[in-house]
């Protein structure tokens, strides 16, 4: 048992160095583009609220799919559970509640 906690922890650092990995290329290059600019000033007189709105709704959006996708994979796991790991999970909880 202990290797298969091993390999899923192993799969659990390897997904989050690889999610902050990814973090810090998309930082560094915002950096690199927000360097590179010319100053506001010569393209930006007055804000457009509606640009503003249109670009929200799009994160929106994005993360809506994001969290219905990531529900859509929990519920599988959910179905997915071996069920003495349920039976298990079971009896543990109401020691861990007391």
């Amino acid at each position: 048992m202990a290797d298969a906690a091993t390999t899923v922890q192993d799969q659990v650092l390897e997904t989050i160095t690889t999610a902050q990995e990814a973090t810090l290329k998309v930082l560094k290059g915002w950096t690199h583009t927000l360097a590179t600019m010319p100053p506001a000033s010569e393209f930006y007189s007055t804000p457009k609220l509606d640009g503003f709105y249109g670009f929200a709704e799009r994160v929106w959006a994005v993360q809506k799919d994001f969290v219905v996708k990531l529900l859509e994979v929990a519920t599988e796991a959910g179905k997915t559970v071996p069920e003495n790991l349920k039976k298990a999970t079971e009896r543990t909880a109401p020691a861990a509640k007391a």
